[in-house]
């Protein structure tokens, strides 16, 4: 059985496997007869996933839709209660049962890097929180996609359109809910999943064999990640291989709704440095809406080499992924039959090719000069009221500059970079829109030892984006500047105290800029100012998180259902507070569980004083790992989301939609290299949507069988 760490400032401390979520601290780097005409409000069969929204219809944007319970965690009861209101309650007894319950154990302690500067070492005393699941505990929670990895997480909220946890996936934060995609940045090694347009990032290009941890950053991180890192960055690190070794898996998958997932994998890693990575993964399902097939390949393949001063890297990712599009259903009809479609011919066939090259080299000592460079090609064809093509194009690149140097105190971090993004997005829907966008950014950011336990953090940002319509041959350049000061100060091995002010913007996409107001060409940047704090306690076998944060918003980006466009809002909030923890009771067992509070709400305008649609100001999550011989080992977790407004009920004018709690329950049993495992999803068959508005929803498998072997060597 592997180990899970725990860091806290340098500090490791080690524990069984069986938790299922650890905590460190880094710093940072979310008219009914129009109803079968606008089927696919949440469906992003456009150029990813999330939110699209048709012009006449639902008058978003622009161009388209787009074992053992254990009874201190009340589980036994949670069982027959499915109305049961996790909350404030249930946080502070955890918590309290929490810091009194520690079992000692010995095991050789590992170590994880973070990316606290965006460069990998040890962990910082900072001034903020991030959450990071490594791949032991994404085998024990029996997971298949980084969908079900993120839905137990604290802070966050899933909109998932096709229940297939893929494509149509939009991942929420810090209360934003139809404009999540563009205020939430999803990065892999780094690289941005996120689009110029209202499509969210396309989650199912991440396979979950391929990834080594998930960092989940809460709050504003616009110094260090700049455009779009409003409520959150989540941060997918992949596998890399080590010298020396060589490691591989094959892994089989089947499941209700004929899913069908085969997956094989293999990092190699020389003594000349020489190292190669290459993995596949092929996924077929009916899912469980009618015309909602899905069928993706995805061939991933690296090639690097390490050598005294550094390392390099390319790498090259195709990915063919074909969906049937279900479109939503009334109310009425889903009672009738939640299976159905009214959009029987509606599909998106998508095919992305990227092209990724980076690493890097020591130029002083203490000094390091790092860089990527990412193509992301995407070609997507199909049909929507007619015969549709798209192209988008996206280019990163990333070079930065990190010095470690020694202080009386400790070491200070500097990071100096320069980030540049160039977007192209054509269609061949409606408006035929033809955009082009360039967004570039300087940053700093220090990370300073005033004495042996305060440390000092402050940064700031320069961006500026050029957008050009090339259709309406109309052409803008806008900037901002962003600042960080925080402030974190460790009480002893395992307490501290942390709290910080950082702002965060975003530029608004093509799509948003389409449908403005008569007379707008371009939207205002949308700005945000947060101030958060929060206590930590750390110890080898249990772990707490407080923290509070207000958000105060200038301009935000969003649809006026009155005007009928998109607007920039004068002024808006959030407001929140979470809680997050866990403990390992014995060799055998492991809980933990994480409560958010979430006040999302428009403060001028005509939506003055109106709670943003489809953000529950509650939920929380409990799970429990269970070991019950060596090599097996059982999982159960329960997912609560409070009642909350339906999506584009921005005047709150409708009744809101029932809180909901899901159960899920997995058993994996390894036999030498060989694992076995077998996970059911909505335990108690809940009938819900995961996207549910005023102009339909879709509907959500109910309960799920899925069975997987593997091999791994």
């Amino acid at each position: 059985m592997g180990s899970l760490v725990r860091h806290e400032n340098g500090n490791a401390n080690t524990a069984p496997a069986t938790v299922n979520a650890v905590t460190a601290t880094v710093m940072h780097e979310s008219d009914t007869s129009l109803q079968h005409y606008v089927h696919d409000v949440a469906e992003g069969y456009i150029s990813g996933n999330s939110v699209f929204y048709l012009l006449c219809c639902v008058k978003r944007c622009a161009f388209f839709p787009l074992p053992l319970p254990h009874p201190y965690f009340g589980l036994r009861i949670l069982m027959f209660k499915k109305s049961f209101r996790f909350g404030c309650v249930t946080a502070a007894f955890l918590s309290v049962f929490v810091v009194h319950s520690t079992f000692a154990v010995d095991e050789k302690i590992e170590t994880i890097y973070i990316s606290a500067t965006r460069s990998e070492g040890p962990q910082m005393p900072v001034a903020t929180q991030i959450t990071v699941i490594d791949a032991e505990q994404i085998r024990i929670s029996g997971a298949t996609t980084i969908t079900e990895v993120l839905r137990t997480q604290a802070g966050i909220q899933i909109q998932d359109a096709d229940g297939s946890g893929g494509r149509n996936v939009t991942v929420a934060m810090r209360g934003f809910s139809v404009t999540a995609a563009n205020n939430t940045l999803i990065l892999v090694d780094g690289r941005r999943l996120n689009n110029p347009s209202l499509a969210g990032p396309a989650l199912n290009t991440v396979a979950l064999k391929d990834i080594e941890r998930v960092e989940i950053i809460q709050g504003s991180a616009g110094v260090l990640y700049g455009d779009q890192a409003v409520g959150g960055v989540i941060n997918v690190i992949t596998r890399s291989a080590q010298s020396g070794e060589i490691k591989g898996s094959i892994g089989v998958e089947k499941g209700t709704d004929n899913l069908e997932n085969y997956t094989a994998r293999v990092n190699q890693g020389f003594s000349s440095g020489l190292n190669y990575s290459v993995s596949a993964q092929k996924r077929n399902a009916d899912n469980f809406r009618d015309n909602n097939q899905s069928a993706s390949t995805n061939v991933l393949g690296n090639i690097g080499f390490d050598f005294d001063a550094g390392e390099i890297f390319i790498e090259q990712q195709v990915i063919k992924d074909d969906l049937r599009l279900a479109g939503s259903l009334l109310d009425s009809e889903v009672m009738v039959n939640p299976r159905n479609t009214n959009s029987p011919m509606d599909f998106s066939n998508q095919d992305t090719d990227l092209k990724r090259i980076g690493g890097s080299v020591e130029l002083l000592k203490g000094w390091q000069l790092l860089g990527e460079y990412a193509d992301r090609d995407e070609n997507t064809d199909g049909y929507f009221y007619g015969n549709f093509t798209q192209n988008m194009r996206v280019k990163n690149a990333t070079p930065r500059v990190v010095g470690h140097i020694a202080t009386r105190n400790g070491v200070s971090v500097l990071t100096v970079g320069y980030d540049t993004t160039q977007s192209f997005y054509k269609a061949t829907t409606f408006s035929q829109p033809d955009y082009q966008q360039d967004v570039d950014g300087y940053y700093g950011q220090v990370i300073y030892p005033a004495t042996p336990r305060v440390s000092v953090i402050g940064g700031v940002r320069h961006s500026s984006v050029e957008d050009t319509n090339k259709k309406g041959n109309t052409h803008r350049s806008d900037s901002v500047n962003a600042g960080e000061i925080g402030v974190n100060f460790q009480i002893d091995s395992a307490w501290r105290v942390f709290a910080r002010s950082a702002g965060g913007f975003r530029f608004a996409n093509a799509d948003e800029n389409g449908f403005a107001l008569p007379g707008i060409d371009f939207l205002n940047v949308q700005t945000s100012q947060s101030q958060e704090g929060g206590v930590a306690w750390v110890e080898k076998t249990a772990s707490v998180k407080y923290s509070i944060y207000n958000m105060a918003i200038d301009n935000e980006i969003t649809y006026d259902p009155i005007a009928g466009r998109n607007i920039n809002l004068p002024t808006s909030k959030r407001q929140g507070f979470m809680f997050d923890g866990d403990v390992q009771l014995s060799e055998e067992i492991g809980l933990r569980g994480n409560y958010t509070y979430t006040n999302a709400s428009s403060t001028s305008g005509d939506l003055n004083g109106k709670a943003v649609p489809f953000v529950a100001k509650n939920s929380a999550n409990i799970g429990m790992i269970f070991t019950i011989a060596h090599g097996v080992v059982t999982s159960f977790d329960a997912n609560y989301t409070g009642s909350r407004f339906r999506a584009d009920d921005y005047d709150n004018a409708s009744s809101k939609i029932d809180a909901l709690t899901l159960f899920n329950f997995n058993i994996i049993w390894s036999i030498d290299d060989v694992e076995l495992g077998i996970r059911v999803k909505n335990i108690t068959s809940e009938k819900y949507s995961d996207y549910d508005g005023i102009y339909g929803q879709y509907p959500q498998p109910s309960r799920t069988y899925n069975a997987r072997v593997s091999y791994h060597f």
